[in-house]
């Protein structure tokens, strides 16, 4: 299991266990999810809370978590771990995660900033 995958899982275990019989508790959802994100993108600083805060406000909408929501917060997390898995991100996604790199940039490792703006530019996102 790569580390794709594994955030996945968590990301699903953390919906799960926020669900009773009768409820889905959203916002502690949400909460375990941003520690989740934050904790295993902290090389990203700032920029893992902006990508998280903007897909939040963005996806994470209604009285459950959408998969679709999911596979996008999972293309961030990939995105930020350097790895491929991130084709769920659109067009529209991938220019606002260009606004969000360009707004952070000076804060984080050149590395990461090269392969990240490698992978918005190939996926269209200064357009």
């Amino acid at each position: 299991m790569n580390k794709s995958e594994k955030f996945s899982a968590d990301l699903r275990r953390i919906k799960k266990a926020n669900r009773s019989d009768s409820y889905f508790n959203l916002n502690a959802a949400l909460s375990d999810m941003e520690r989740l994100f934050t904790s295993q993108n902290s090389q990203a600083g700032g920029l893992a809370s902006s990508l998280f805060d903007w897909w939040k406000n963005e996806w994470a909408r209604g009285p459950e978590l959408e998969d679709l929501a999911l596979e996008k917060l999972c293309a961030l997390n990939a995105l930020l771990n350097q790895e491929e898995d991130v084709d769920a991100l659109d067009q529209d996604d991938w220019r606002r995660v260009k606004d969000e790199v360009g707004y952070e940039a000076e804060n984080l490792p050149l590395d990461l900033l090269s392969s990240m703006m490698q992978t918005i530019v190939s996926k269209g996102g200064m357009e």
